[in-house]
């Protein structure tokens, strides 16, 4: 072979390969920025804001992580969102919350849910998602410490039983919402297994409604 033929072949090889490196860039900038759309955990809704994973799922229900400072509770406020409904791990863990919610007109409702290797209580569930479906409260924000895993729990719940979400596509819904697939956490997912086919009327369980401060009487 003849050195000019091998620098012929060398050029055209690395001509090649530029085109294939460009492409190969613009691909990986491009599932960067899709990787980036579709992961809500780093997305606030406001400047200033704390919140993550905030969404809208039914008219006047909100959900996200747990309010941090002044600018969550004031986005919070522009919503005109008068009730937030916690979940907490224990009892007693909302004093600061709803010390700091009470200056922006709003009422903390907290309820006891656990996010472990067993289901959490059918009744705290039930507890929930009747708060979420009394109309009286609305606006109302939902949301546990990082707005993901039981947030997305109840989430999907509320639209299998009230906005008709085939219980087949429960699953990936709950996904969407950022629920992590892992052994620490199956109580959440084997509850949603049980229950999303189950009905919202199954004639064992009513809600009681939620007393209402005098002033919103």
């Amino acid at each position: 072979m003849t050195l000019a033929r091998c620098r012929g072949q060398r050029s055209s090889s690395l001509f090649g390969l530029v085109p294939a490196l460009v492409v190969a860039v613009l691909m990986h900038g491009l599932a960067a920025q899709a990787f980036s759309v579709m992961d809500r955990a780093h997305e606030h809704p406001a400047s200033g804001t704390t919140l993550t994973r905030f969404e809208k799922i039914d008219d006047g229900v909100y959900k996200g992580s747990e309010p941090k400072n002044d600018a969550d509770y004031q986005f919070l406020q522009s919503k005109q969102i008068k009730y937030i409904v916690a979940m907490k791990f224990f009892p007693l863990l909302d004093r600061l919350e709803v010390h700091r919610a009470r200056k922006y007109g709003i009422l903390v409702i907290p309820i006891t849910m656990n996010a472990s290797i067993f289901p959490p209580s059918e009744k705290h569930i039930r507890q929930l998602l009747c708060l979420l479906s009394d109309k009286r409260l609305r606006p109302v924000y939902f949301h546990c410490t990082i707005g993901r895993d039981r947030t997305a729990l109840i989430a999907t719940l509320y639209e299998v039983y009230f906005l008709r979400l085939p219980p087949e596509r429960a699953r990936d819904e709950m996904e969407r919402f950022g629920f992590k697939e892992r052994w620490p956490l199956t109580g959440l997912s084997n509850y949603l297994e049980k229950h999303a086919n189950s009905p919202w009327n199954d004639g064992k369980h009513t809600c009681k409604p939620f007393p209402l401060p005098s002033a919103d009487k």
